[in-house]
């Protein structure tokens, strides 16, 4: 998923744009453009699959009021506002680099590394969907809601605070020098194994 975005990119580039690229000094700046807009495209599709668990949360937040569950409609209301700030921070973020004539310079390998971070954090919210399908069941079985609306908030709340260590590599580009080790970084936020990329 990581590079789909970015040959995506590639692929649309015109042949001015192909003329410019070749021009010495403006090749990196072009690929950097070009990583940005890739990692642009990712955190929008996160954030599109962020709106649609929110939506779920709301439709269950409305089951939970029809069949008596209503006390826990505001634990649930805990639960889409966390999602919404984090939903908003996804969209707005920054772009990890500067432009072509800034002081501050990340390198190539930074930037990947900032990419596999997003990879990392759009592969935890397909996880949250597992999470609000046990929420669900636990809603229409009427067992564990509030052990489970629990587990929910704790597990968007570990995608925020991944998140924030994005924001932290972003102010400090030092932390992404060691581009490889950034997919451990994820697995030791929330608690699993990284993929063997081999």
């Amino acid at each position: 998923m990581s590079n789909q975005f970015v040959e995506r990119a590639k692929a649309q580039m015109g042949a001015l744009e192909e003329l410019i690229k070749g021009l010495p000094g403006i090749r990196d700046y072009v690929d950097k453009n070009l990583r940005r807009d890739a990692d642009h495209r990712l955190r929008q599709l996160i954030a599109g699959q962020l709106e649609e668990q929110k939506t779920r949360l709301y439709d269950l937040q409305k089951k939970l009021m029809s069949s008596g569950g209503i006390k826990w409609t505001d634990d649930v209301d805990g639960v889409v506002q966390k999602l919404q700030t984090l939903i908003d921070r996804v969209r707005s973020a920054r772009q990890g680099y500067t432009g072509l004539f800034d002081s501050v310079r990340i390198n190539e390998a930074q930037l990947d590394a900032l990419h596999r971070f997003d990879v990392a954090l759009a592969e935890r919210v397909a996880g949250l969907k597992e999470t609000f399908d046990n929420l669900a069941h636990a809603v229409s079985e009427n067992k564990e809601v509030g052990a489970v609306i629990e587990r929910a908030s704790s597990a968007v709340a570990d995608l925020s605070a991944l998140f924030n260590k994005r924001d932290e590599a972003i102010v400090d580009p030092e932390l992404l020098k060691d581009a490889p080790a950034m997919p451990d970084l994820a697995a030791d936020i929330l608690g699993s194994e990284p993929k063997d990329e081999s």
